[in-house]
C-alpha cells in the first residue's frame, strides 16, 4: 500500500511540474509579446495641451480659434485611421507647412487630408513599401512580432485614397522600405514629419533618425501610437524623452518634437 501511495505521489508531482512548466511558458510568451508595456503605471512623457502645440489651437470663451478650421474626413471605416482629434491636429499643422513627410502611407487618407489643408504650394511626400516588395522588410529579433505582422498587413495598398483626387497633384508617393530610403537629399527641408510606419523598435529608431535629419529649424515631428498597446513605440519614445524635449499631446496618441535650432 505504501508503494502505491509512493507512486501516486510521484505521478502527482510530475503532473504538477508539467502544469507549472506550461503555465510559465505561456507567461513568458505573453511577456515577450507585450514586452515592457505593462510595467508602466502611467505615460512617462510630459503631457501638453493643444494650445501649446500651435497658436491656432488657442481657445477663448467661445471655443477654438477659427484659425484651427480644417478640411476633415472622419475615420469611420478607414483602416488604421487616426482618431478625429488626431486628424484635426495633423490637418491644422499641415495648414502652416509647405513641405510634409509621412512615414507610413497605409490607405493614403491622412496623406490626402494633409494635402487638402497644406498651402497651395505645399507638397506632401509619403512613404510605404510596395506590396510586391515585402520581402525587403528587415525586422530584427527583438522587434515586436505582433506589430511586425500588422506592418505587413497595412502595406497591402498600391492604390490610395487620394489616387483619383485633385490632391494627388500635391502628393509624391515613394515606394521603399523605410530603412533603405535615402533621406540625404531631404536634409533640413521639412516643416512637418509624421512617423506612423512599422511600429517595431528597429523601424521606429530608423525612421526617427531619418526624420531628425530631414527636419528643418522650427519644424515638427509627430509620432503616432504612443501607448502601451504598441510596446516598441511606447518604450522607444520613453527612452528618447530622456535625451530630447518630447511632449505627449493630451487626448491623443501623438508625441511631438519641435525643433528650435
Amino acid at each position: 500500500m505504501s508503494n502505491d501511495l509512493f507512486y501516486i505521489l510521484i505521478i502527482s508531482n510530475v503532473f504538477s511540474a508539467l502544469a507549472l512548466y506550461l503555465c510559465a511558458k505561456r507567461l513568458l510568451k505573453f511577456r515577450r509579446r507585450q514586452k515592457r508595456s505593462f510595467t508602466f503605471k502611467s505615460y512617462p512623457i510630459q503631457k501638453c495641451q493643444l494650445e501649446d502645440v500651435h497658436p491656432c489651437f488657442i481657445q477663448d470663451q467661445l471655443g477654438p480659434s477659427p484659425n484651427s478650421t480644417v478640411y476633415f474626413i472622419g475615420g469611420e471605416g478607414v483602416e488604421a485611421s487616426l482618431s478625429d482629434r488626431e486628424t484635426w491636429v495633423v490637418a491644422a499643422l499641415a495648414k502652416f507647412s509647405k513641405r510634409i513627410f509621412e512615414f507610413g502611407t497605409c490607405s493614403g487618407k491622412t496623406s490626402h487630408i494633409m494635402a487638402m489643408n497644406a498651402p497651395k504650394e505645399g507638397r506632401v511626400y509619403t512613404l510605404t513599401i510596395h506590396p510586391s516588395q515585402l520581402e525587403q522588410l528587415s525586422f530584427e529579433n527583438n522587434d515586436d512580432r505582433l506589430h511586425e505582422n500588422i506592418a505587413k498587413e497595412e502595406a497591402k495598398f498600391d492604390i490610395f485614397y487620394y489616387s483619383d483626387l485633385s490632391t494627388s497633384e500635391k502628393i509624391e508617393q515613394i515606394f521603399s522600405d523605410s530603412k533603405q530610403f535615402d533621406e540625404s537629399k531631404f536634409k533640413n527641408s521639412f516643416d512637418l514629419i509624421l512617423i506612423d510606419g512599422a511600429h517595431t523598435r528597429s523601424y521606429i529608431m530608423s525612421d526617427s533618425k531619418k526624420a531628425f535629419s530631414m527636419l528643418k529649424k522650427g519644424g515638427v515631428i509627430l509620432w503616432h501610437d504612443y501607448k502601451p498597446e504598441a510596446p516598441d513605440v511606447f518604450s522607444y519614445l520613453n527612452d528618447l524623452s530622456s535625451e530630447m524635449p518630447l511632449r505627449h499631446i493630451s487626448g491623443t496618441d501623438f508625441v511631438i518634437f519641435q525643433r528650435t535650432s
